[in-house]
């Protein structure tokens, strides 16, 4: 939390908790007025609140945070469909599995790419492109989620713009996970799962090799 930590003055060998405690001090000798100007200009007052409990306060007491509901088992995976001219983008997304990270509850994710042909347009075999996306990522496309998700709910008509199709499974694998087809995605929804899901979008995706399909 950049803006925040410039307000801090720490003398050169101060480490741990001395460090961490000037900070404390230095946002206690911050008014509120200006603390809440300093949060305004944050993409995430959510991760405001664990800079120190004044910000945690301030946050609470003039932003309203929304609570989002995790996946069940902590764990979800994306199917995601792009139609294309004579082509579809399918990507294939999965977050929070132990299996794969060692780690559980680790919100780190991977996501497969592939470019469907038809097959009289095929010129070699498809091939599968794989990255590795971090955890802060897998908690962007669950909010995300969970917008499209309270926007279907809000009311019944379908978005005029169409473009991808989103399905959604929750839980492990050996849990019986459940699934959900949310359906035809707005331009826009369709865009901001893209800015994450896609590699040649999202610039912290890790790449892997790439295998024959």
């Amino acid at each position: 939390f950049i803006r925040l930590k410039i307000l801090v003055c720490v003398p050169p060998g101060w480490r741990g908790e001395a460090s961490s405690a000037a900070m404390v001090l230095s946002l206690n000798l911050v008014p509120d007025e200006v603390l809440v100007l300093i949060i305004e200009a944050h993409s995430s007052r959510f991760e405001a609140r664990v800079v120190a409990p004044r910000c945690r306060e301030v946050v609470d007491a003039n932003f309203k945070i929304r609570h989002v509901r995790p996946p069940v088992g902590q764990s979800f995976t994306i199917d995601f469909e792009v139609d294309c001219p004579y082509s579809k983008h399918l990507y294939c997304a999965r977050f929070g599995t132990p299996q794969l990270f060692e780690t559980e509850g680790d919100w780190s994710g991977s996501v497969t790419f592939l470019k469907w042909l038809p097959a009289h347009l095929r010129s070699r075999a498809h091939k599968d492109i794989h990255h590795i996306l971090c955890a802060s990522d897998g908690c962007t496309l669950w909010k995300l989620i969970t917008k499209v998700r309270d926007q279907r709910c809000s009311g019944p008509s379908l978005p005029s713009e169409k473009a991808g199709h989103l399905t959604v499974s929750e839980g492990a694998a050996d849990c019986g996970p459940t699934r959900e087809v949310i359906g035809r995605l707005s331009e826009t929804e369709t865009q901001m799962l893209l800015s994450v899901l896609d590699y040649r979008r999202n610039t912290q995706a890790q790449p892997l090799l790439a295998t024959a399909a």
